[in-house]
């Protein structure tokens, strides 16, 4: 399975009680002095039932348990060290076939686009022999990773990147390459020695030159012969 991004719906649930709790001691305090002056009151047409002002406290409340609540959605979203989050579906495909069986993982949203040369695969899993193995490779790798599928390498994994066009001036352009949207990265069902995977695992890492890097995505529990 994938891993998840923690919930802020406790922190938001105890936000809104306590809110109400204040509401609720503000408005028995409040109802005490309201009765000794509800004379006053009634002749002062601008004067505030103290139910309304209950109403509208527990509105401003409800409100800002929102914005606490997209705030901390925000962060959940960012690493501890600003990488951004990066959405993704995984599919198996032929998961069977020794020769064309693998896991498509596509890139469906990015906050911003990462650097190709900086997005590191590992798949972890148990060799024929019962060994745990580690197979390590850069997205960028031109030796039949980069720019190919399982339908033209033999590469344990493949990518094909989602190249976009630069402006460089009014007749020329130039393409890009980045870790965004659309990409696609093949992992195969079966080991380079052709052992099917079973409880294997795919991290997908962000790790540049200079600068932290972060884990982007753990998929875990892994077999040819199950749904992803």
């Amino acid at each position: 399975g994938a891993s998840a991004v923690p919930s802020f719906a406790p922190s938001i649930v105890a936000v809104a009680l306590t809110g109400l709790f204040v509401s609720a001691l503000s408005f028995a305090s409040r109802r005490a002095d309201d009765e000794e002056e509800v004379e006053s009151m009634a002749e002062d047409d601008a004067a505030v039932s103290p139910v309304i002002a209950t109403i509208l406290m527990v509105a401003i409340t409800v409100v800002l348990s929102g914005v606490i609540y997209v705030w901390a959605s925000s962060l959940a979203e960012t690493d501890v060290k600003g990488v951004p989050r990066v959405t993704f579906d995984i599919e198996d495909i032929n998961g069977f076939d020794a020769d064309e069986g693998h896991w498509r993982i596509t890139v469906e949203q990015s906050q911003t686009p990462l650097a190709t040369q900086a997005v590191e695969v590992k798949v972890f899993y148990t060799n024929a022999t019962g060994a745990l193995n580690t197979y390590s490779v850069n997205l960028a790798d031109s030796a039949g990773v980069y720019g190919f599928n399982p339908a033209n390498s033999d590469a344990f994994v493949t990518f094909v990147d989602s190249v976009t066009k630069e402006q460089i001036s009014e007749s020329e352009t130039r393409s890009v390459s980045t870790f965004n949207s659309g990409d696609t990265i093949f992992v195969r069902t079966h080991a380079p020695d052709g052992t099917p995977l079973e409880d294997a695992t795919i991290t997908l890492s962000y790790a540049p030159i200079n600068g932290d890097g972060a884990l982007l995505r753990t998929w875990d529990d892994l077999s040819y012969d199950q749904k992803a």
